[in-house]
């Protein structure tokens, strides 16, 4: 039987289907402002490590998290290496691609707009953050999220025609650092404000209704953009994991792995890999994830009186896994 599985996922994950993008959404009566801050102009008018170092204590959560001044004996030494790599031609062309790729960024200030506006619909007391852009030559992170403050290195989404691109980051990750996938990535690190879960629940299942949570909620929170950009599939992945939900659920229920602890066990089908070999060759990493979605949209359907605020609030995995009655067969 397994064998027949195996050859009925690699004959299956060929198929197509259309993907539907937007989702039935409440309408809008109140648009949310953004503020957004060019940080790396500020960065590129100082001109000498002395203005640097003011700059670095005026954004200390950008020097921390961005460029790595904990690693530094202290913040004067770090403002005369980072003004070294400021003055290097390669960092000032990157710069000049990182204005070219972005512009004036409207289209992407309109997206946190509406975004921030869904996250007031469901969340009143919502105040959102303010956002600050980077670009560090490639520091030590990309993004950083807090309930204040958004900080995006734009330099490590200048996509696949870009110039300059990270290094170290095998491609099947790196071609999500592109412009489209900056907010929903974002969002997505936001929806842990709103998501709770029971720190007793080691399980496999605890862990997809997790993350399906997460996905939910950004979801929700941008209506009209494709499931590809917040789960990070391409489209043939997404396509894949579609058609052939029915034989990735067999997989899971035949082998036990719902109620499994192991953590090693557990990473082969939630954490990043190319392939889920387990399953198949073309079967994209993290499909527990992508599982854990599709159950917490069948909890909601099922669950129509239940509200995105006490679906996020609801710490009981396997609750919403028993509501769900996922069926895919």
């Amino acid at each position: 039987m397994k064998k027949l599985i195996a050859l009925l996922v690699l004959a299956l994950f060929s198929c197509s289907i259309e993907e539907k993008i937007c989702i039935d959404a409440p309408s809008l009566t109140e648009s949310v402002p953004v503020v957004l801050e060019r940080l790396e102009d500020r960065l590129f008018a100082v001109t000498n490590p002395g203005e640097l170092l003011q700059f670095l204590q005026n954004y200390p959560i950008l020097a921390r998290e961005f460029l790595g001044s904990n690693q530094y004996p202290s913040d004067t030494i770090l403002a005369r290496e980072m003004f070294r790599v400021l003055k290097n031609p390669y960092t000032d062309s990157l710069l000049m691609e990182t204005e070219k790729y972005f512009g004036d960024m409207s289209d992407m200030k309109k997206e946190f707009e509406e975004a921030f506006s869904y996250i007031r619909y469901y969340y009143p007391d919502f105040k959102p953050p303010v956002i600050q852009t980077m670009v560090t030559g490639f520091g030590s992170s990309e993004m950083y999220v807090s309930e204040e403050r958004i900080i995006i290195g734009l330099d490590f989404y200048l996509g696949p025609q870009g110039k300059y691109r990270p290094q170290g980051i095998p491609q099947y990750i790196l071609q999500r650092y592109d412009k489209p996938y900056i907010v929903p990535a974002t969002i997505l690190l936001y929806a842990d404000r709103y998501l709770r879960e029971d720190p007793a629940d080691n399980t496999m299942a605890a862990d997809m209704i997790y993350y399906g949570k997460k996905y939910f909620f950004t979801k929700n929170m941008m209506p009209c953009t494709p499931d590809s950009l917040i789960i990070w599939y391409d489209d043939k992945e997404l396509v894949n994991v579609k058609e052939n939900k029915n034989l990735l659920w067999y997989h899971f229920l035949e082998n036990e792995l719902l109620f499994e602890t192991k953590h090693t066990t557990k990473s082969k089908y939630l954490d990043e890999r190319p392939n889920v070999t387990e399953i198949g060759t073309q079967c994209p990493g993290r499909v527990g994830a992508w599982i854990g979605w599709d159950i917490v949209k069948a909890y909601h359907e099922r669950n129509s009186k239940v509200s995105l605020q006490e679906l996020m609030a609801n710490p009981d995995a396997q609750e919403i896994l028993n509501g769900a009655k996922y069926n895919p067969f």
